[in-house]
């Protein structure tokens, strides 16, 4: 098993994938830079086994609806909130998918969920670690750590 890859790394990983598909690429930011006003959705996905992961992405409202409009090749006036949720579950299974092969994981990913609780959020926005990335088109920050903090949050919520 390999260690996470250094941000630069993965912010090539994920825009080798997101920029031919979408036009969004990714460029990596300290966490207190990327996070404070991208609270307003969050979809996080965990990879478990011997050494867990956790990946996120957090967005606020336009960024949203810029990436679903991207993701479905509609008017962002077409989009709606489970076409919301579905665009940031997947590119947080991507993301995730290719850090388990980077990292040479044999460890299975669960479902992505989709956090909108304002408490939870906050406390995600106050624990990103440092390996972030920010896309520079739109408003999202794609994270990843090792651990599940994340489920401590959302069983107090």
């Amino acid at each position: 098993m390999k260690p996470l890859p250094p941000s630069e790394r993965l912010s090539v990983l994920v825009s080798n994938v997101t920029q031919t598909m979408l036009g969004i690429s990714f460029a990596p930011t300290s966490a207190h830079q990327a996070c404070p006003d991208l609270c307003w959705r969050t979809a996080v996905m965990l990879v478990d086994g011997a050494r867990p992961l956790t990946v996120g992405l957090s967005s606020n409202q336009e960024g949203c609806l810029a990436l679903t409009a991207a993701m479905f090749s509609c008017p962002a006036s077409a989009v709606d909130p489970s076409m919301i949720n579905d665009a940031l579950r997947e590119l947080v299974n991507m993301t995730a998918g290719l850090l388990k092969s980077e990292m040479a994981l044999d460890q299975a990913l669960t479902v992505p969920q989709v956090v909108t609780d304002p408490t939870v959020l906050a406390k995600l926005a106050e624990m990103h670690p440092g390996l972030v990335l920010k896309a520079k088109e739109i408003g999202l920050a794609l994270w990843a750590h090792e651990g599940h903090p994340i489920s401590k949050l959302t069983a107090a919520a």
